[in-house]
């Protein structure tokens, strides 16, 4: 009897856990994702060894390709790609900004710019202009929580505005083989 109570005690609290990425919990399979979203129709693709299944939604108002990458049909990393070729420089910026205040409101975030030319550095109003020449990248990284493993990075660079969630295990060991084949 313990036990039963035990277990009717226990299934909500993972029934009810957040999710790691839109529904999904890293390890989980391409099935799983299929289940979950029945009527969303996935393109897949193959890099680095790792299945990529992708499709196109609208995130915080902001159109974006939602990706979701599986190695040995594990899920380790999903990501918002962001269009950021339809926006100017000032948008791009104002649509980080606006994903960082998001991010920044459930998670704290380390923000880092990377300057490759300091000429803006000390320009706030030309910070548009710097990321459009490709002389400041913006980057923040955090955890989703203090205990957690999964790791939360956002970035925007010349020509990417990336929103990425990855389970970091997973991450260590891509990395290791790829140091394997260097």
């Amino acid at each position: 009897m313990k036990k039963l109570l035990l277990l009717l005690l226990f299934v909500p609290l993972i029934s009810f856990g957040q999710n790691d990425f839109r529904k999904m919990f890293f390890g989980e399979s391409k099935e799983v994702l299929k289940e979950k979203y029945p009527d969303v129709e996935f393109t897949s693709s193959i890099e680095a060894d790792m299945l990529l299944l992708t499709h196109v939604d609208n995130v915080l108002g902001l159109d974006c390709m939602v990706q979701y990458a599986f190695k040995d049909n594990k899920l380790f990393m999903g990501l918002y790609i962001f269009t950021p070729f339809q926006y100017d420089n000032d948008e791009k910026l104002k649509n980080f900004n606006s994903v960082s205040k998001s991010l920044n409101d459930k998670y704290e975030l380390e923000r880092e710019d990377t300057w490759y030319k300091e000429y803006y550095k000390d320009k706030p109003d030309y910070l548009g202009s710097a990321i459009g020449l490709g002389d400041v990248d913006l980057s923040e990284t955090g955890y989703k929580d203090k205990d957690s493993l999964i790791l939360i990075t956002h970035i925007l660079d010349k020509n990417n505005h990336t929103l990425g969630y990855a389970f970091q295990e997973s991450l260590e060991k891509i990395f290791e083989s790829y140091d394997d084949d260097i």
